[in-house]
């Protein structure tokens, strides 16, 4: 299974507090990435792709999967 963006930061071992103080954004605007609430603009998908070690092609899949993840959660409500 495809990795979602938040997978990909907990295999960095990182907080959230952590990784938006890093990728200079706030910890609310990441989480809704995390949830699949937003986009990640291009730069900042550099950033992560930088900070998680991985491409960019690779954030790009992850926040596919974060929004089929998410999809999936509203389907069962």
């Amino acid at each position: 299974m495809q990795k979602t963006l938040q997978d990909l930061r907990k295999d960095k071992k990182l907080t959230q507090e952590q990784t938006s103080k890093i990728l200079i954004i706030t910890k609310e605007y990441l989480s809704m990435l995390e949830n699949g609430d937003r986009n990640p603009s291009d730069s900042l998908k550099e950033k992560m792709a930088k900070l998680y070690n991985c491409s960019i092609a690779d954030i790009f899949l992850a926040v596919n999967s974060t929004k089929r993840l998410k999809k999936e959660k509203i389907r069962k409500r």
